[in-house]
């Protein structure tokens, strides 16, 4: 029986990339790709083998226990760009079922895949020994810096990074623009930027703005 994939990724482009490669994969079958976890199932049928391959590279501890909470009974396969051992680690510990870097060979997305809907961890062989040591261990990661952002502080940073004005995203967000230089203040601070291009910058290389609100 074949491997039920549910594709989350908010840029739609790469959700449509993504659907059309994974749909030739043997062994795979696509069931939706979607944008938001309210999309995807309530249940999975008892006995699938089912997977969430995960595109989404502003994913925090919060983002990814929700996305467990709401399949709790499929794996969860997060796209990564490398492979890091403390990345690889709190994702196992958020509930992941594993791993695979953006730059994987089709086939061995495809087997991770396959993989992580049978329940098994997926890890690359080089960490798969220290990533079992650090769990076992009950590693716990460094706060990162977009973890301190409140949810509040992403809405104003994912506007911010598609080149909104103060005004502009204070009447999308309904407050005022002294709350949101408020926040723009908070967001310097956390993410040890000194002005909004520089913090812009930083919110569209860890997958803010556009359609990754």
């Amino acid at each position: 029986m074949d491997t039920t994939l549910f594709i989350f990724c908010r840029a739609g482009l790469s959700r449509a990339a993504w659907q059309a490669l994974l749909e030739k994969q043997p062994g795979i079958g696509v069931a939706a790709a979607v944008a938001a976890i309210s999309d995807l199932p309530e249940s999975i049928p008892p006995n699938q083998a089912t997977t969430v391959f995960v595109d989404a590279p502003e994913a925090d501890a919060d983002f990814v226990a929700r996305l467990s909470t709401a399949v709790p009974d499929g794996g969860l396969l997060f796209l990564v760009n490398e492979y890091r051992l403390e990345e690889i680690v709190w994702l196992l510990q958020a509930g992941a079922a594993g791993v695979i870097a953006r730059n994987a060979a089709v086939p061995d997305l495809a087997r991770a895949i396959i993989a992580a809907g049978r329940g098994e961890i997926v890890a690359p062989p080089s960490l798969a020994s220290q990533v079992m040591l650090a769990l076992a261990r009950g590693y716990t990661r460094p706060e990162r810096p977009l973890d301190s952002l409140t949810s509040r502080e992403k809405e104003v940073l994912a506007l911010l990074a598609q080149g909104l004005t103060n005004k502009d995203i204070a009447q999308t967000l309904i407050l005022s623009v002294r709350t949101i230089e408020a926040h723009l203040r908070n967001i310097y601070g956390k993410l040890r930027v000194n002005s909004r291009t520089e913090a812009a910058l930083w919110a569209v290389n860890h997958g803010f703005g556009g359609e990754n609100r």
